[in-house]
């Protein structure tokens, strides 16, 4: 399922490919340096990139059907993914979305949330779960502004560094499948 944004005819949301490995990297590696450059060190940085955005591994989980991966895409080039996975019956994992630092602010990212919650409240999910780096202000802010509460913080070791992190809910409205 596409769905393009409004007024931004040229983003397109759809399912992430084998083909998108390479653009979901390098949005990744440009968020995450831009996202927690005074918050991580670099080595910390470093770490989580090359082991998270492994090609083989990212190529995996967009074949998985467990897991829901989506790319925001402009033309050939994709500037913006989210992905995530069930975590029990009724809760779900938003384990990252990350759009490129220069289209920050077009709606892109909102957008790619939106698609994320739909498609598991179509499926019968009752919350949307997530963990956020309480150091990261531009983070805490997009997720507090689109109806996520913060309910739980927990420090815990990311590559050697000692982060807190901040854990969010939102409930989800029911929703429909759409009708083709």
């Amino acid at each position: 399922m596409e769905c393009e944004l409004p007024d931004m005819a040229a983003v397109t949301i759809r399912d992430a490919v084998p083909a998108d490995v390479e653009g979901i990297t390098r949005v990744a590696e440009q968020g995450w340096t831009t996202a927690y450059n005074e918050v991580l060190d670099d080595a910390t940085i470093e770490a989580a990139l090359a082991e998270w955005y492994d090609p083989s591994l990212t190529r995996e989980r967009i074949a998985d059907d467990d897991v829901t991966y989506l790319v925001a895409v402009q033309g050939d080039t994709v500037v913006g993914y989210a992905s995530g996975a069930a975590v029990d019956d009724a809760v779900v994992g938003l384990g990252s979305i990350y759009v490129l630092p220069d289209h920050w602010g077009e709606g892109i990212g909102t957008t790619l949330l939106s698609e994320f919650e739909t498609r598991w409240a179509t499926h019968g999910y009752n919350v949307i779960q997530l963990y956020a780096l309480a150091d990261n202000d531009i983070g805490q802010s997009f997720y507090r502004a689109r109806g996520y509460e913060a309910v739980d913080t927990r420090e815990t070791d990311l590559f050697g560094e000692t982060v807190t992190d901040r854990q969010y809910r939102k409930e989800l409205q029911e929703r429909k499948q759409p009708t083709q």
